[in-house]
């Protein structure tokens, strides 16, 4: 099978070093698309083997696309690339089919190495071990994940709920342990915590 690769990345930069990486890489094919709702018509669109998927694109958060993903392209392998902590998102690896997670902070040699591990389909060693993050929200599932960035980014219960296809109450119980789990007293304090952790949103 050809190694056909999409690239899911809004920043223009980024997505010029990652091509220009995988074109060493006896890549056949690279496309790249920017948002969630272009990765979606992608990928029905044309076959890839591989796709370096960014967490946060300009219309939203991919990680609520991924049950989709591994139910309709079960053979295609992935890899996180974020600047969101590995501690706190990289537990997203460990529930869908996900390859790894490379965060954009690598070195350069990390990253050559890692996306020449992950074309070839061979296992990455992690090295850090989530459990002993000090990261507070490294303690949040990966639903509280998903309403956290709808959180941080001032949506209300109500359209949360709508998003997500949750109840109301579903939400406001996930959201108070949200709270409670990184001990943020109020939202302009949650916000800060963000900040302070590199939370993107």
């Amino acid at each position: 099978m050809e190694t056909k690769v999409l690239v899911a990345e809004d920043h223009s930069i980024v997505k010029m070093g990652l091509t220009a990486i995988l074109n060493r890489l006896d890549v056949q094919k690279v496309g790249d698309v920017s948002t969630c709702i272009q990765l979606m018509e992608e990928l029905a669109a044309n076959e890839y083997s591989h796709l370096i998927l960014d967490i946060i694109l300009p219309d939203g958060n991919t990680v609520e696309y991924l049950d989709k993903i591994n139910e309709k392209y079960p053979n295609l392998s992935i890899l996180m690339h974020s600047m969101q902590p590995e501690d706190v998102y990289g537990k997203i690896s460990n529930k869908y089919n996900i390859h790894s997670y490379l965060h954009k902070g690598a070195s350069e040699s990390e990253i050559n190495y890692h996306l020449e591990l992950f074309i070839k389909n061979q296992p990455i060693q992690i090295k850090k071990k989530i459990e002993d993050s000090t990261n507070p929200f490294s303690t949040l599932a990966v639903r509280e994940l998903e309403i956290l960035h709808y959180l941080l980014n001032g949506y209300r219960t109500k359209e949360i709920a709508n998003l997500l296809g949750l109840k109301m109450n579903t939400v406001s119980t996930i959201k108070s342990n949200i709270f409670d789990k990184v001990k943020a007293e109020s939202f302009t304090h949650l916000l800060q915590l963000a900040h302070v952790h590199q939370i993107s949103y």
